[in-house]
């Protein structure tokens, strides 16, 4: 199935440009697709209570083709464009009134058993040959760059606003991190065209967290690092 609703950018999700914010643009990625997935009974919490398993977004690319103003009206479509394996793929488009697009996400995840810390086939937890997997829109390559040459640039706490319901922290936070290490002037003068979010690892409340940073191929990197271990990778394009 395609979820698909009208709504309008509203202002808590917009930067200081008055336009929809990074961050609030995977705020509203991540809304519609779990109500997508709420429909078709798969969403994380249904998934925790009925299979013990928990959804892991592993990646996250999101195009920019321009971005979206205070009040503006907009259209998502949200919908699952690959189901094999151990792997699902979500999409989640977001039109101006036109039609034309504004933004586009995949997101790629997977079912973590809660019990055994092993991944679930999604055959396994709801996903089935009736599972409606529609035509991408777009095709989507996700990065393949090694990071190398980071340098420490800021050090973040978790805090509880930060915590999801598996008492992780949220996907969101850490674009957050990132975003803020960018001041207003840099934003408005190169605004953000693509980011991609590889999660490769979890953190907790009160862990203190390092935000590294290099440069490389036109792309930004950075790393967000709990000790010596890689919690989140992200590129960003401007």
């Amino acid at each position: 199935m395609k979820l698909i609703k009208e709504a309008v950018v509203p202002a808590s999700i917009c930067d200081s440009n008055v336009k929809l914010a990074v961050k609030g643009t995977f705020d509203l990625v991540q809304d519609y697709l779990t109500e997508m997935m709420g429909e078709l009974h798969i969403d994380g919490v249904t998934l925790r209570r009925e299979y013990g398993c928990v959804w892991i977004f592993t990646r996250n690319r999101v195009e920019i083709d321009r971005e979206l103003d205070w009040m503006e009206p907009y259209t998502a479509e949200s919908y699952i464009s690959s189901a094999k394996g151990a792997k699902m793929t979500v999409d989640t488009v977001l039109k101006d009134r036109t039609g034309a697009v504004c933004v586009y996400s995949r997101i790629e995840m997977c079912a973590l058993d809660l019990k055994t810390q092993r991944i679930r086939r999604i055959r396994d937890v709801g996903i089935t040959s009736d599972t409606h997997v529609e035509s991408p829109e777009r095709e989507i390559a996700f990065s393949r760059l090694k990071h190398e040459g980071l340098t420490d640039l800021e050090t973040r706490v978790v805090k509880s606003g930060d915590i999801d319901f598996v008492q992780h922290t949220n996907n969101v936070s850490y674009v957050r991190f990132i975003m803020d290490t960018y001041t207003v002037a840099a934003l408005r003068e190169r605004p953000v065209k693509a980011i991609e979010v590889r999660y490769a690892g979890q953190t907790h409340e009160g862990d203190i967290l390092t935000i590294r940073k290099a440069q490389q191929d036109g792309r930004e990197l950075f790393d967000v690092v709990l000790g010596d271990t890689v919690a989140v990778e992200c590129e960003i394009t401007r």
